[in-house]
């Protein structure tokens, strides 16, 4: 069983760069334009990057744009293969092909999950070895690369953990798996000073909005089988609205999972668990689903 699918029904210092050129970048048969030349879906969620990012016959989940849009990483795998993390990025005006890069800098098997922070000077990602063996590591960004791959430290490492994202003040949203619940935690550079239940009603997989009025969540409600994704709202008092359902135009039969946003905020990306075998691919949406969904709810 991959590590998805749990997830579905539940330091030393050393530089990694990976330069601006990398002779590994192919183009991509010319794609241009944001988002791979798509036209964007507006009333209905469409497949992302068919091809290209979502390809047959594997997972794909957990993707993130850098800041100015021109990187993207994203988490795929193959069956009874270790989980890994892809790059594309925009050269001379064309996306390069997807290549796989390895952000632990080889220490890890498998590496999945990465999130570029919203200011880009860091990615966070969830390596691991075996099963459930996983916690968050963090690299930084520079203009050369991404160097020092390091592993947060406790009270943050003393449960598996993955699935972490950030707001702009750089608290840390992720998955507690021990507790299976959403957690947050706020740093201090490297140095985790709180790390507490997030306060939410459910909720598997957390992303939370750079500004930290909202947060998308992945969850099985209570007599369901198949995972959805909901909004829930910041209040006044700092506490969470009850979770809502974001509804036909993303949620189907099938389970939806890992939500992220676009680095501009337009556009909601989740992973479909629709195609045989229930492998999951990337689909993308206007993010205005999200707001509709609250003014649906009252």
């Amino acid at each position: 069983m991959n590590i998805r699918d749990i997830a579905l029904v539940l330091l030393s210092f050393f530089s990694l760069a990976i330069p601006a050129n990398s002779e590994a970048d192919t183009v991509c048969s010319s794609v241009v334009g944001p988002y791979f030349g798509q036209q964007p879906p507006v009333d209905e969620a469409a497949l992302f990057a068919p091809g290209i990012i979502s390809i047959e016959g594997r997972y794909e989940y957990a993707l993130s744009f850098s800041p100015d849009g021109k990187e993207i990483l994203f988490s795929a795998e193959v069956p009874d293969q270790p989980a890994a993390i892809y790059l594309c990025r925009i050269e001379h005006d064309e996306w390069s092909t997807p290549r796989k890069v390895s952000l632990s800098g080889g220490k890890k098997k498998s590496e999945m999950e990465p999130f570029f922070t919203p200011d880009g000077k860091r990615i966070y990602f969830a390596p691991y070895d075996e099963g459930m063996d996983v916690r968050i590591w963090v690299v930084d960004r520079t203009k050369d690369g991404w160097i020092r791959p390091r592993a947060l430290g406790p009270p943050f490492s003393n449960h598996p953990a993955f699935f972490p994202t950030t707001t702009m003040a750089g608290t840390v949203y992720y998955t507690n798996l021990t507790e299976r619940k959403v957690f947050r935690a706020e740093l201090e550079g490297d140095d985790v000073i709180m790390a507490q239940d997030a306060g939410l009603e459910l909720g598997m997989q957390a992303f939370i909005a750079p500004d930290d009025s909202f947060v998308l969540v992945d969850g099985r409600p209570e007599g369901t089988e198949k995972a959805d994704v909901f909004v829930a709202f910041r209040n006044e008092d700092g506490s969470w609205t009850r979770p809502v359902n974001l509804g036909p135009k993303v949620n189907t039969d099938y389970s939806e999972t890992c939500p992220s946003l676009s680095h501009d905020g337009k556009y909601l990306f989740f992973s479909r668990y629709n195609e045989a075998g229930e492998r999951s691919n990337i689909y993308w949406i206007e993010s205005t689903v999200i707001f509709g969904a609250r003014v649906n709810e009252q």
